[in-house]
């Protein structure tokens, strides 16, 4: 029974190999093929000949007609070089040349913006309340100070930092401490500053 059961396996083994391999040549059909027009590059160029060689010694014996000749030129005086001379010398009155003005107005430079890699700020604080930092942002800016708050711009559930800077020199800041100290009653702390924060 055992035999009869692998005949039957085999055979069924061997009928899919047989599908497998010639299935796909059957159902496929007739290929289209592509064939692409060349042309063959000839491997000398035809020769052309000139239908007639011209003889440049036939040219030299030609008749030459007196109308084409030039004339050759008037001989001038030398009194007459005199007065041109005369004429030249004088002076014309110049008209003197307008101001031109500009089209474009000049630029005023942008503020300047500290390097990045030595840059020093100021946080005084982290507020909930992002009406608070907004109010302090303005009083720090009108005693002149440049303040900016982090996140830019509101954003609901999200704390607010409140940075005074970036400076360069580290010592300046130090020196601003209680001065800001005196407007916002904040003790702040110097970090340094990365324009990569949001």
């Amino acid at each position: 029974m055992a035999s009869t059961f692998q005949h039957r396996l085999v055979g069924t083994i061997i009928l899919v190999a047989i599908g497998i391999i010639f299935l796909p040549d059957l159902l496929d059909g007739q290929k289209i093929t592509y064939r692409e027009n060349t042309a063959s590059i000839p491997l000398r160029p035809a020769l052309v000949e000139l239908a007639e060689p011209v003889n440049f010694d036939s040219l030299d014996n030609e008749v030459v007609d007196t109308e084409l000749l030039i004339e050759p030129a008037a001989t001038v005086s030398l009194t007459a070089v005199d007065k041109v001379e005369e004429t030249v010398s004088t002076p014309k009155s110049i008209a003197k040349a307008q101001k031109l003005v500009p089209l474009v107005k000049p630029v005023e430079p942008a503020k300047v913006i500290p390097p990045v890699g030595n840059s020093w700020n100021i946080r005084l604080g982290t507020f909930k309340n992002s009406a608070a930092v907004d109010d302090l942002v303005k009083k720090i800016r009108d005693a002149g100070f440049d303040a900016y708050r982090l996140p830019r711009y509101k954003e609901a559930g999200k704390l607010n930092r409140l940075y005074v800077g970036p400076n360069v020199n580290k010592n300046e800041l130090k020196r601003l401490l209680p001065k800001l100290q005196k407007i916002t009653g904040l003790k702040g702390v110097i970090e340094k500053f990365d324009p990569r924060d949001k």
